[in-house]
């Protein structure tokens, strides 16, 4: 499934290496990813997420609080794939949680589901890699996929960007792309504890000739706190950490009302 990134003809694995047919190699990792991005495509040395981020974020998605989004993901699969025999690729993987979580409810729905995902975090990939052995992982862009062209049936992206024509190119005829963003409430307690004033989220729509809108929904649901400790891992995954006072942090640490989320989902259809 994978292709090569220098001259995008498909790479088969050989001994623990991937090569094309024009012996272009890239070597399997010990933990079973692949790293697919060409050093000069690089926009720093370790793009992507870094290793706190990805820390807190699998320590916060453990818990479940996410779960309530990954379930509702499968059911739109369900509802409105085509048949049990699925490939399924997430364009932004992180640590591969979503990916393992709709792969796993899927397969107990009865679908033969194989699933991928590719990140620009070398450490994300190595983290879903070494915990998920029975998805595929890349390094490498969402604004250039390694994947064959028309092999996927389902793209699910969320909180990633990515190029609309990249996922158009690796989706099946009739194929799915489930696209998760904040909604306009996303996060809004945790905001109003670090920032003086906080803004929605704004709400984009893909307008394309590739794709047509298949149905659009909003998912919220409250985030029920039990330790400092999950308040910690959620701030500590998204950028406000970064960007914020001690004083700020401890606000919202130290605050005993819930956090609410707000999903902004599109199910599209490749054309």
């Amino acid at each position: 499934m994978w292709i090569c990134p220098a001259c995008r003809l498909p790479l088969s694995l050989d001994a623990g290496t991937w090569r094309c047919a024009a012996n272009h190699c890239y070597d399997r990792a010990k933990e079973g990813y692949v790293n697919l991005q060409l050093a000069q495509e690089r926009n720093s040395k370790a793009p992507g997420d870094n290793k706190e981020m990805i820390l807190a974020r699998r320590e916060f998605l453990q818990h479940g609080f996410y779960d309530p989004l990954i379930e509702r993901i499968a059911e739109l699969i369900q509802l409105h794939g085509q048949h049990p025999d699925l490939a399924l690729f997430d364009a932004g993987c992180g640590e591969g949680y979503y990916l393992a979580q709709l792969c796993r409810q899927l397969k107990n729905a009865g679908y033969q589901c194989s699933a991928s995902g590719c990140d620009i975090s070398k450490v994300a990939v190595q983290r879903a890699a070494k915990t998920h052995n029975d998805c595929q992982f890349a390094v490498a862009s969402t604004f250039k996929i390694p994947v064959e062209d028309h092999t996927i049936d389902v793209v699910v992206q969320v909180f990633a960007p990515s190029s609309e024509d990249e996922v158009a190119r690796i989706l099946k005829p009739n194929g799915l792309w489930i696209l998760v963003n904040p909604g306009p409430m996303h996060l809004q307690q945790l905001k109003e504890s670090i920032y003086a004033e906080s803004k929605p989220h704004t709400l984009s729509q893909v307008d394309s000739q590739n794709f047509s809108l298949h149905c659009r929904e909003s998912l919220a649901f409250d985030l029920n706190f039990q330790t400092p400790e999950q308040r910690l891992a959620l701030l500590k995954m998204t950028p406000y950490y970064w960007h914020t006072s001690e004083q700020n942090k401890q606000q919202f640490l130290q605050a005993e009302n819930n956090c609410q989320t707000e999903f902004d989902i599109q199910v599209l259809r490749k054309m």
